[in-house]
């Protein structure tokens, strides 16, 4: 007797995975050979050619669910008495195709409907095999799943049809319980979420996507405990050699263009329970976190400006919610650029004997990534809540002090010895000060030792006003800037003299924008009002 489906929206969804994985086993020499889903497809009561699956779904279901079961054979093969997690099971026979080992223990969740509809299509199940009715935004149903044993967490075409915010609560919660073990599971590309109103399929069913994942590796920022140890488009697997010619075609036609390539990917985590430090900033010092984040997706990206591997994990070992700047990776190209150049420019000011005076440090590595002479006397200055999580990040040096101190401290100097020439770096530090404390700042500097040197960063008065209403990181810490510089030879009176001063515009770097930024970028150049929107300053005393 055929079983009647009731089915709407995303949970219609499982109908399409399981008529292509049917599909595929009728073939002569199929990728995955379920035939279990051809035999349900025939004892289903449902028209499967209204889903408007295309040969690109097809091929991206079969691939999929290929993958992540020749991974799962190995952790079974290696853990025959793991607890394994089916997540937004449907109805995959996924746990027949991998003749599970007697002593594992195998759970298949999904929503009640989609269950008892599993249940009445799959009747005859082992002992050690059984569902559970839930949904896996829901908390309490993990408490049915033992967590003695290594875990291994599968879920296929389910992260799409989360929101970003419940699928990160999901993987918290899961690294949380299990403490340990790994996880298997498809993401699709950003991109794919506002492609996907365009699909026959998910048009057919009314569903819809929601959550993209531009980098697997961002998951392990979010995510305390997750460790990337692969991630593989599918359109590069090996079984796209046993596809029909079309579907072949169309997946050397996607992999000839990295963002249809990486449109799906499946990958895989390890994950341990670790404990990061919670941080809890506001205001000015909460943008220090954006800058160091900036940083490490500058150090993941696929050619690294800064190579600040320090940075990168910083922010793996920090338990903080990045994303709410809303930043993505080429937001990391002018930060870098930025830095950079200051890095530039501080190794060749560099002489032994010297006095650094790294003032609004913040999380930054640079004494790492400088490297200075061993005689070189470095102090990196900040509030005394950043100056404390800073030194549970960065490895400690003889030559290298803290000062927990508001750089507007009229007495901060005073700790340092006099006796040496100074070299003062600040980034991003000036604008949040105002003018009159700047200018103190930079007088106490002068006056306190015998000669030196100083570089930093500066905005003019358009671009305080421009970042104070559309920069990220500036907006959502709640922080505000305040002193602009328009003409850096104003500060000269302090008995500064001006040695250079190099806009950003001209950074050579900015050579790896597209064609039509650079041009842009060069325009904007020829207009002092907008070339003095961001630079560096070198000063000599």
């Amino acid at each position: 007797m055929a079983e009647q489906i009731r089915l709407t929206g995303a949970q219609q969804t499982l109908l399409g995975p399981l008529h292509a994985r049917a599909l595929d086993s009728r073939r002569v020499d199929p990728v995955l050979g379920d035939h279990a889903a051809d035999e349900l497809v025939a004892r289903i009561d449902f028209d499967f050619g209204e889903l408007r699956l295309d040969p690109g779904d097809e091929m991206a279901v079969v691939l999929r669910a290929k993958e992540i079961d020749d991974r799962a054979r190995d952790f079974l093969a290696s853990h025959p008495d793991a607890v394994v997690l089916h997540l937004a099971c449907g109805l995959d026979s996924r746990p027949f195709r991998l003749d599970v080992p007697a002593e594992a223990q195998w759970f298949d969740v999904d929503l009640p409907d989609v269950v008892e509809l599993r249940d009445r299509l799959y009747p005859q199940v082992r002992h050690n095999h059984r569902t559970i009715a839930a949904s896996v935004t829901e908390t309490g149903w993990l408490d049915e799943v033992p967590a003695g044993r290594p875990p291994l967490v599968i879920a296929e075409g389910l992260t799409p049809n989360l929101a970003e915010e419940d699928g990160i609560a999901l993987l918290r919660r899961l690294v949380e319980r299990f403490g340990y073990g790994e996880m298997l599971f498809d993401v699709v590309a950003p991109w794919t979420v506002r492609a996907a109103k365009y699909s026959g399929f998910l048009r057919s069913t009314g569903a819809r996507f929601h959550w993209g994942v531009g980098d697997p590796e961002d998951l392990e920022i979010k995510v305390p405990g997750l460790h990337l140890r692969g991630s593989v488009p599918v359109t590069t697997l090996p079984g796209v050699a046993k596809m029909a010619p079309r579907e072949r075609r169309i997946a050397g036609a996607m992999n000839a263009v990295r963002p249809l390539r990486d449109a799906m990917r499946v990958v895989r985590f390890g994950f341990e329970r670790e404990k990061r430090i919670p941080v809890e900033l506001t205001g000015p010092a909460a943008t220090m976190l954006a800058t160091l984040y900036l940083r490490a997706l500058d150090n993941r990206s696929a050619e690294p400006m800064l190579h600040d591997r320090w940075a990168d994990d910083a922010v793996r070992r920090i338990d903080y919610d990045f994303t709410g700047f809303g930043f993505r990776a080429n937001n990391a190209i002018s930060v870098a650029v930025r830095a950079k150049a200051l890095d530039d420019l501080v190794r060749a000011a560099l002489r032994p004997g010297m006095t650094v005076l790294h003032l609004g440090c913040g999380l930054d590595s640079r004494f790492e990534r400088v490297d200075p002479p061993a005689d070189v006397e470095w102090y990196d200055v900040d509030q005394p809540e950043v100056v404390e999580l800073r030194e549970r990040l960065f490895p400690a040096s003889k030559n290298r002090h803290t000062l927990g101190r508001s750089v507007t401290d009229p007495d901060l100097l005073d700790e340092i010895p006099s006796d040496r020439p100074v070299l003062v770096v600040a980034e991003g530090l000036t604008m949040y000060l105002t003018r009159p404390d700047g200018l103190s700042l930079l007088r106490r500097v002068v006056e306190r030792f015998p000669s030196g040197e100083l570089l930093f960063d500066a905005f003019n008065t358009v671009s305080i006003h421009l970042n104070n209403v559309a920069n990220p990181a500036v907006t959502r810490s709640g922080s505000r800037l305040h002193w602009g510089i328009d003409d850096p030879s104003d500060l000269e009176p302090l008995g500064l003299h001006l040695v250079s001063e190099i806009s950003f515009l001209d950074a050579p770097e900015l050579a790896s924008y597209p064609l039509p930024a650079r041009l842009a970028f060069r325009a904007m150049s020829k207009v002092p009002t907008l070339n003095r929107l961001g630079r560096l300053l070198h000063y000599r005393f």
